[in-house]
């Protein structure tokens, strides 16, 4: 296992310390062969104070002073710490420095999660069984009290399925079934959905979407899997889920910033698909939205023609009457592409 990029980090810590793990979602990324992005690193043995210190030495920035986190270039360093919950919300934690590896593992969501890596000598120590869990493509919990604590863990365990194409262990399905989401702001659930948009595996989240109840309890409706299933399987895209829900009555979207909100317009395909409606259509959007929602309708021949990814331009207009000369432009397209029955 190769550790270059930690040079820097080793070099910082190693009069200090031999006692710092690589923690999280990087030590998961690695022991699956994929290339991590960022880095957690939680280091022991030193006090707040000397850890204050180093970080200003680095001109690491404060994200969470109050959680002794510090994020530097692309890692996230942290002292280790026990997190007690004491009020509402993501915020009503208590925080408390511990030495001791197993407590502060206890904290992470899933045991997939909670594997260290000795940044001094390559030790890996494993306390919940997460390494089989990432053989067997299993998310599970590590202590289900802890886990209620916090409710995004839900809207995780979907993404993460939706991520890596892992199954959610039944015991964690349940204890998932049964946590209420209303503590969540928008902003929070938008971000977990939006990691389950650009997934590779959107069938897999969307099941868990619907098998968690996360569907009744977001937006008030129970939404049907094989439906959709089919179409997220042959092309995962985003747009197939809020076209279905912007179709559905009295459900509230706001949660998604505007840009995902354009699906809810796009334009079904017409008995007859002709050159001039495609043009006429791709003035207002580029069409691979459209194309994907209409089971990847003329494809070839849009993105051939250069509409696929980008709006169309039209080539000559009359300043004194663009609207005239655009349609003028459009009705040169009139060969039919497409019958439908």
């Amino acid at each position: 296992m190769a550790f270059d990029f930690l040079e820097e980090i080793i070099t910082l810590l190693k009069p200090h310390t031999n006692r710092a793990y690589l923690v999280g979602g990087a030590v998961r990324d690695i022991l699956m062969s994929k290339t991590p992005t960022d880095f957690d690193i939680e280091i022991y043995d030193i006090t707040p104070q000397t850890f204050s210190k180093l970080m200003q030495k680095i001109g690491a920035i404060g994200v969470g002073k109050s959680f002794f986190v510090y994020k530097y270039k692309n890692f996230d360093l942290s002292l280790p710490r026990i997190e007690n919950k004491t009020g509402y919300g993501h915020k009503g934690f208590s925080v408390e420095i511990t030495q001791n590896e197993k407590e502060a593992s206890l904290r992470r969501d899933f045991t997939m999660n909670s594997i260290m890596i000795n940044i001094f000598n390559k030790e890996i120590l494993d306390f919940w069984g997460g390494i089989k869990d990432i053989q067997n493509k299993t998310i599970k919990l590590i202590d289900e009290n802890k886990f209620k604590e916090d409710s995004l863990r839900v809207l995780r365990a979907m993404q993460f399925s939706s991520r890596l194409k892992f199954k959610i262990d039944p015991h964690t399905l349940n204890v998932c079934k049964k946590i209420d989401l209303n503590d969540l702001s928008n902003d929070r659930i938008y971000k977990e959905f939006e990691k389950m948009f650009y997934s590779k595996y959107l069938y897999y989240g969307y099941y868990y979407f619907i098998k968690m109840d996360i569907d009744i309890k977001i937006f008030n409706k129970k939404f049907c899997f094989w439906k959709l299933a089919k179409k997220f399987h042959k092309n995962p895209h985003y747009a197939y889920f809020l076209y279905h829900i912007s179709k559905q009555r009295k459900i509230d979207i706001s949660i998604f910033p505007k840009k995902y909100k354009n699906p809810a317009k796009i334009k079904k395909q017409p008995k007859i698909v002709s050159n001039r409606f495609l043009y006429a259509l791709s003035l207002k959007y580029p069409l691979k939205i459209w194309s994907i929602l209409n089971n990847d309708c003329c494809k070839e021949w849009l993105i051939q023609n250069k509409i696929y990814e980008k709006k169309y331009k039209p080539k000559n207009i009359d300043i004194k009457n663009p609207k005239k000369s655009i349609l003028q432009e459009i009705k040169n397209y009139d060969k039919i592409l497409l019958k439908k029955g």
